[in-house]
């Protein structure tokens, strides 16, 4: 065989495992450094990897997690003058595993070619130009596709509850009647809660900040789990490990984040509350808070786990938490009863042995009728006249 048949040979062998690794699931870091630097040698590397991938979707997706523009990476790789010859790769087989496409390469700049060693480049002229063509042509997808955030919005219907694992490995836990947007990109992680109530254990990312908005407030991850409440005009942040930021925003004008993790601080962003572990803050939407202090985190993060615990709530707090899960609708119409304080913990869905307790307590009765239970004030006992 000739020696660019060869050479040839080898790239398009190493290409081909190349491929293979990539459809086998995501590279590690060291392979994704590896597959760029592989690609750098030499433009017949591209080339031949584009026959074989011809959306180049793997050349994106290395290039974006590796943080390579891809323009530079192809300018690179198709420098007139830089040789590639076959007495300078040495195939790495003998020294045990390798890397797909793991050889050395001597590459020589500002030299002119030899003869014997620009026959490769004659023949494959018509290739490069055509592989450079179809990267040009590509390129603009590719950077649109890398930099355009991944939107998935989930929800969760009345008395529904879902857990989710998103792309990052962030577990997310939807109460009932709730519902988020997820937007990822290669920068920053965020999630917007549109309506009620969701639970995050925050998987950690060095190159990506982990953020949730509600309204104009924004809840920032410093390596955490917490949990946002969104009800009415008002948002509960209680964190359960770790720590979060909250921040408001400065100006309606705002940008949706404005996050960066290049940046101290989010920009047009002004922070009003560092909440740590056990801590809990309900919070305007003016960005006034109303409440903050300890708190049990067990207890406000039950719902995870089907329950509801309450301590010192009053009744109608408590009955309308039962509501948000169950079809059977309590309602209290005694003031004085719907401010009487409980304690306790109850599954979300035993209406029934709440009701039970409601009616041990003194001067508390419950009457059922259909889908609705009405909490009532015992009828005081008639007095006889003689």
């Amino acid at each position: 065989m000739r020696t660019d048949d060869q050479l040839h040979a080898l790239i398009a062998e190493q290409a081909a495992e190349w491929y293979v690794a990539h459809r086998d699931g995501e590279l590690a870091p060291s392979q994704r450094q590896a597959f760029i630097r592989w690609l750098r040698v030499s433009p017949m590397h591209v080339a031949e990897y584009l026959s074989i991938a011809s959306m180049a979707q793997d050349i994106g997706d290395a290039a974006r997690q590796d943080g390579t523009p891809l323009q530079s990476l192809l300018r690179e790789a198709c420098v007139p003058d830089r040789v590639v010859s076959l007495d300078g790769i040495t195939p790495m087989s003998a020294r045990g595993s390798r890397t797909p496409g793991d050889y050395r390469t001597s590459a020589v700049r500002g030299r002119p070619a030899s003869r014997a060693s620009r026959r490769p480049f004659v023949r494959w002229g018509v290739g490069f130009a055509a592989a450079a063509l179809l990267a040009v042509a590509l390129i603009g997808g590719l950077q649109w596709f890398a930099s355009r955030p991944q939107v998935q919005n989930y929800a969760t219907r009345h008395g529904e509850q879902r857990s989710l694992q998103l792309p990052d490995n962030t577990i997310v836990r939807l109460n009932s009647d709730s519902a988020i947007v997820v937007s990822f990109d290669r920068r920053q992680r965020r999630v917007e809660i549109t309506r009620g109530q969701a639970y995050f254990e925050v998987a950690k990312d060095s190159l990506r900040t982990f953020g949730v908005q509600v309204d104009g407030l924004l809840v920032k991850d410093i390596g955490t789990a917490f949990d946002v409440y969104r009800q009415g005009t008002d948002t509960t942040v209680t964190v359960a490990e770790g720590q979060v930021q909250v921040w408001r925003a400065s100006a309606p004008s705002t940008g949706w984040f404005g996050l960066d993790r290049r940046l101290p601080m989010p920009q047009g962003r002004t922070q009003i509350l560092d909440l740590t572990a056990g801590h809990q803050a309900r919070i305007a939407a003016s960005g006034a808070v109303e409440s903050q202090g300890p708190v049990d985190a067990r207890r406000a993060t039950a719902w995870t786990q089907g329950n509801i615990a309450f301590d010192n709530q009053s009744i109608a707090a408590v009955a309308a938490q039962f509501n948000r899960y169950n079809n059977q609708q309590i309602s209290v119409d005694d003031p004085r009863i719907a401010a009487l304080p409980i304690s306790g913990t109850f599954d979300a869905h035993d209406v029934s042995t709440f009701v039970a307790f409601l009616d041990g307590l003194p001067g508390v009765h419950t009457e059922a009728s259909g889908s609705r239970i009405r909490v009532v004030a015992t009828a005081a006992p008639r007095q006889h006249h003689k």
